[in-house]
């Protein structure tokens, strides 16, 4: 967990980002080192902004080249794991938390403070403990994000909605506003499993799951059904169902995205929509997502952000990628690409607020003094699969809480089996 401080300010996205970049070593006639990038992305500012590094970065190193690749975020873990896997995996990619394990096992990651001691050494302590996972530093943090709800003031005004909601039962009690009044409340959606997790994780938080119950879970102490946070967040779940997007499991999440950027949606779970509502006009507001109606001192945060470095692509490669990681946080390149994103950086020295969004500064109030969680059960693919589509069965009303869970901890037991 991080403890958030006004002055540590890291950034993130919906989800993980990964940055692969692999290629030949170069040719026989001493060419340029090629290296691959591997990313998700749709062709929005935060693949420019990332193009837009990799551009400065062999202007300033032409006996390095980039190539690039951006994939859908639904097909992105799956061709990155094939690719690994089959040994055409890219030369840097970004880490899901979940797959850190798996991929240090697997012989896929680099330990990065072999030659990354120059970039390593700019990150806030937070970053930095966050980085040494799985025995080693095998992953980059470059942004981190308290998340919350970007919301559209019209809508809300025009719902009759003075102020946003502090607590849960004044949330339900907007959304119903909303719906009321012909607004979609969330732009939310099930048809991509991925996204409902942006939902429950800031349910997970208030409600008292945190790394160490996943720790405690992995140790056989306890289940999925034995935690009442875990239940009542996935009641949350259910009880917001009604105010998604219309028949949410049939909607994908470009079609939500697309819902609150025209104007037909009123909140967004999610902090990085920022940069491309602002390029749609919108009059944003930010809040903290409310699933509790005492306070709380916790909040869903991670450092969803991180790039990672293969190994086995040569000596060569891994150098370069070194190198390139070093050029992506010297502070000019890195302050020139968050502002792009409008996302908080991971290093000591680069600061940013309302110069780069007005709202920045009510962000950072918002979660001052929360504790950033990341975690909530065993960082486990198999186990974050049975979640995804366990959300997907409680949206559409196929499973009751009690059944997700009970599957879940099916996944858990296997785990165990695997992991004992």
């Amino acid at each position: 967990m991080t403890k958030w401080l006004r002055h540590t300010a890291v950034a993130a996205v919906a989800l993980t980002t990964v940055g692969a970049l692999s290629g030949c070593a170069g040719g026989a006639g001493g060419g340029p080192t090629e290296l691959s990038f591997l990313m998700w992305g749709d062709g929005g500012d935060t693949q420019k902004a990332y193009e837009d590094v990799i551009t400065e970065f062999e202007a300033a190193n032409p006996d390095i080249t980039i190539n690039a690749e951006f994939f859908n975020t639904n097909d992105y873990d799956n061709i990155l794991k094939t690719r690994l896997s089959g040994g055409a995996g890219p030369d840097i990619y970004g880490f899901d938390l979940g797959n850190i394990d798996t991929f240090v096992a697997d012989g896929f990651a680099a330990d990065l403070s072999d030659g990354g001691e120059s970039y390593l050494s700019k990150l806030t302590p937070e970053a930095a403990k966050d980085s040494q996972r799985a025995g080693g530093t095998y992953n980059l943090p470059i942004s981190l994000s308290g998340n919350g709800i970007i919301y559209n003031k019209a809508l809300f005004e025009k719902a009759g909605i003075d102020a946003p909601p502090t607590t849960y039962t004044e949330l339900l009690a907007d959304s119903k506003k909303l719906s009321d009044a012909g607004i979609i409340p969330f732009a939310m959606s099930a048809q991509d499993n991925w996204w409902p997790q942006f939902i429950v994780y800031y349910a997970l938080a208030e409600h008292g799951a945190n790394e160490e119950l996943g720790a405690e879970m992995a140790a056989g102490k306890t289940t999925f059904s034995d935690s009442k946070a875990w239940a009542e967040s996935l009641d949350v779940v259910k009880d917001l169902t009604p105010y998604y997007m219309p028949n949410p499991v049939g909607t994908s999440q470009t079609a939500a995205q697309s819902a609150f950027l025209g104007g037909q949606a009123a909140m967004f779970p999610a902090t990085w929509i920022l940069s491309d509502a602002r390029e749609a006009g919108l009059d944003l507001g930010y809040m903290n997502f409310p699933t509790v109606d005492k306070p709380s001192d916790d909040i869903w945060g991670t450092y969803q952000v991180r790039f990672g470095l293969n190994p086995n692509n040569g000596d060569a490669k891994l150098a370069a990628s070194q190198k390139f990681l070093d050029f992506f946080l010297q502070d000019d390149t890195y302050k020139a690409f968050l502002d792009k994103v409008k996302l908080f950086p991971t290093t000591k020295d680069v600061e940013i607020g309302a110069d780069v969004d007005p709202l920045f500064p009510e962000m950072q109030a918002a979660w001052e003094g929360k504790t950033f969680v990341a975690a909530f059960s065993p960082t486990d693919p198999s186990i974050q699969d049975a979640l995804l589509v366990g959300l997907q069965n409680i949206i559409s009303g196929q499973k009751s809480t009690e059944q997700v869970l009970s599957d879940l901890d099916t996944a858990l037991a296997q785990y165990r089996a695997n992991n004992g």
